[in-house]
């Protein structure tokens, strides 16, 4: 094989057009990309990282070099800021509500208030997220992402409120199994 360039290598995916999620994940072999929002994400929030892998090493008296070297992979992370509380969202991030309000009256005033009410657990849930390039010519996916919603409201002056996603791939041994792709636009 001949020596490639860094021109030949110039394949990179920069910025962000749309973060497309499927709600509950896909496992298996994937037939079509039908997702159930473009989820709003803020600036500057959205990571996905491997951390570096623990390595055990194994010295012995005598020797400099390691005579074993055991690794572990090291954890995947992925967060982002959904600024939203469209109901359809936060039913999904919060439960169901468990209950609703209506007709709340501000202060014995003619001002008043309805909605749903929620119980503050942040249940585990599970989703396929796409991550299109700006250009729209790539899509990094993951497959089924493993991740917790918490409210977020952290400077009411300069931020909407929303939820901060945090969350990894929960991998197996099985490495026959995909959980992320790297697609193009045909």
């Amino acid at each position: 094989m001949a020596l490639l360039s860094k021109n030949d290598l110039k394949d990179v995916f920069a910025g962000v057009s749309s973060i497309y999620i499927k709600k509950g994940g896909i496992s298996g072999a994937i037939t079509a990309l039908d997702f159930d929002w473009d989820m709003p994400v803020t600036l500057d929030t959205l990571t996905f990282t491997q951390s570096e892998p623990t390595l055990n090493r194994t010295k012995i008296h005598g020797l400099q070099a390691d005579w074993a070297v055991i690794a572990t992979a090291g954890e995947v992370t992925f967060s982002a800021t959904v600024p939203t509380n469209a109901k359809e969202v936060t039913d999904w991030f919060l439960g169901t509500p468990v209950g609703n309000v209506s007709a709340i009256p501000l202060n014995a005033g003619t001002e008043t208030y309805s909605g749903d009410a929620y119980s503050m657990t942040s249940p585990k849930l599970y989703a396929s997220v796409g991550i299109v390039s700006e250009d729209k010519m790539k899509m990094f996916f993951i497959k089924r992402l493993a991740f917790y919603a918490t409210p977020l409201m952290e400077n009411a002056s300069s931020t909407v409120f929303g939820f901060n996603l945090t969350g990894t791939i929960e991998v197996t041994d099985d490495t026959s199994q995909d959980d992320v792709l790297f697609l193009k636009k045909d």
